[in-house]
């Protein structure tokens, strides 16, 4: 087990603490249903953490530039915004909650979260040892246009998007997707901006062709 799994395995096991607990107190007061929604996304939650935790490969050489310009941090920020938005809004403040739509809402954020984690698993998959939350190039980088980056340039955000509105769905909280929209979407599109301006300098002759043949984030359209 490597550091950065060691690292992840000690806050996993605080957090399924820290869940269980929670768990235990909400069982007292939420309703049923409610209680059983909260249990399955931590449930999901943990799971996905364990299997990205799994599949990381350490960096093979060095990073010999990083360009991240705090745009890492903002999304962070902003999801994090909208899980703890929409967690309130579910569980007792009610102020955007949509009880009218559910359970079907909330089915249907299940099933976005499940797409979101199958798109991240093989966007790390595919890009093995170059993976890295900061925009950064190491020794001896070669471009990855394989696989799911053959047709898209950024699943890794097309995975956030999706994973931020299937939490505002999962919680029926239409305030959460306003979060989304106003705060998560603007962040990642800062973050791909200066991404796609860091490799067009790192790969001056392959990315503007690989921006030609596919598309940002959106599959077929942009």
């Amino acid at each position: 087990m490597n550091t950065r799994q060691r690292n992840v395995f000690i806050r996993m096991i605080i957090a399924i603490a820290i869940f269980i607990y929670i768990g235990y107190m909400a069982r007292s007061y939420l309703p049923k249903f409610d209680f059983l929604v909260i249990m399955s996304f931590i449930a999901l939650y943990l799971t996905w953490s364990i299997i990205e935790t799994l599949i990381y490969q350490q960096p093979q050489t060095y990073a010999v530039e990083d360009d991240d310009r705090r745009s890492f941090a903002y999304m962070q920020f902003s999801s994090l915004a909208v899980l703890l938005y929409a967690a309130l809004d579910f569980t007792g403040l009610h102020f955007t909650r949509v009880q009218s739509g559910e359970p079907t809402i909330i089915y249907i954020g299940f099933i976005i979260f499940i797409l979101s984690s199958l798109i991240r698993y093989q966007a790390i998959r595919q890009l093995g040892h170059y993976y890295n939350p900061r925009v950064a190039v190491y020794q001896k980088h070669e471009l990855i246009k394989e696989g799911i980056y053959k047709h898209l340039r950024h699943p890794f955000y097309l995975s956030a998007v999706l994973n931020t509105f299937s939490i505002a769905f999962i919680f029926s909280s239409l305030g959460a997707v306003l979060l989304v929209l106003v705060a998560v979407i603007p962040a990642i599109l800062y973050r791909i901006n200066i991404e796609e301006e860091f490799m067009c300098r790192h790969f001056p002759n392959e990315y503007p062709f690989y921006i030609q043949t596919s598309k940002r984030l959106i599959p077929g359209i942009w």
